[in-house]
């Protein structure tokens, strides 16, 4: 079991993508892995209206609930979630950028992925199978005009990083300091999110973020 996990950090270390990225400067030895890979610009606004969280859950075909999101009992993922959405809200406010909709379909789709990158120890928006971020919109019929989806993956070092909060950071600083990632999450276009975290045993964080313009139209705002 060491050895398959000591090689799940090496295909981490070998596919990382932009470098180390820390918090105050790394400490003598240490090595703090971030693996992200390129926020892609999808195109799904073909014959779908962009509403949607309005858009009814008879229309969203979401994903099964995970039986079990996280290896650890002792990592609350849901909070990790949460506060993470909320400290990317907060980075928006600095630009005007507007606050962001929770659409828990949408967290449940990337949620999906993440547990899928964790269990198939890969870091990317296509899977070994071909499936790509637009093709997991497409198969929910979760209506989303320009969606972006941001994705990372790292090793949870438990000596700079012991609360939820401290990961979120951590993460967000990871996507900030990627200009593809940071374009996508402050565009002030983007009205929906959907984030989902998986954490193994081992403390590798897989994290999907979803970002779609899904703003109501005029007449369906007051509805």
């Amino acid at each position: 079991m060491k050895i398959v996990k000591a090689a799940i950090i090496g295909i981490l270390l070998s596919i990382l993508l932009t470098g180390c990225l820390s918090s105050g400067g790394a400490q003598s030895g240490e090595i703090k892995t971030v693996v992200r890979s390129d926020s892609p610009l999808v195109n799904t606004t073909r014959d779908v209206p962009k509403y949607g969280h309005k858009q009814p859950d008879d229309k969203v075909i979401t994903p099964v609930p995970l039986n079990n999101k996280t290896e650890r009992d002792d990592v609350n993922v849901s909070h990790l979630e949460i506060e993470l959405t909320k400290q990317l809200n907060n980075y928006r406010s600095v630009d005007d950028s507007g606050t962001l909709v929770v659409d828990p379909r949408l967290a449940r789709i990337a949620r999906h992925h993440s547990y899928d990158m964790a269990t198939r120890e890969y870091v990317g928006h296509t899977n070994p199978d071909g499936v790509t971020f637009m093709d997991r919109l497409e198969r929910s019929e979760y209506a989303c005009g320009g969606g972006r989806e941001n994705v990372q993956g790292f090793d949870w070092n438990t000596s700079r990083y012991q609360t939820e909060e401290e990961v979120a950071e951590e993460i967000l600083r990871g996507f900030m300091k990627s200009a593809p990632h940071n374009t996508a999450m402050i565009n002030p276009q983007m009205t929906t999110v959907g984030i989902g975290i998986y954490v193994t045993e081992d403390r590798l964080v897989y994290v999907t973020m979803n970002l779609c313009d899904a703003k109501p139209l005029p007449e369906e705002a007051d509805e």
